[in-house]
């Protein structure tokens, strides 16, 4: 197993989520707040789906950066036991 792929990979990915997560929720407070008077079902809608998946991507992309933590502290232990410096670019 590579720690070091799956480091990259997660952090990468993590990263993106949570970036994409909060413009979401960002986009989701602006049209909540260009509300129309009278009752919209469909706008209601409109902001309710796009914050909840802004929730998601946030809560996903700390998961992922939290196992990328994870795979570095391995990747950074299985070097020291062994000696061998694993970090060619």
């Amino acid at each position: 197993m590579d720690f070091k792929k799956i480091w990259k990979k997660h952090a990468l990915i993590g990263v993106f989520l949570v970036g994409l997560g909060i413009n979401l929720i960002a986009e989701a407070t602006i049209i909540k707040s260009n509300s129309p008077a009278e009752w919209d079902l469909g706008h209601m809608a409109l902001w309710f789906w796009i914050g909840l998946f802004g929730l998601a991507a946030v809560n996903a992309g700390i998961c992922f950066i939290a196992d990328a933590v994870k795979n570095r502290i391995y990747f950074e232990l299985e070097t020291k036991q062994t000696g061998i410096k694993r970090f060619e670019e």
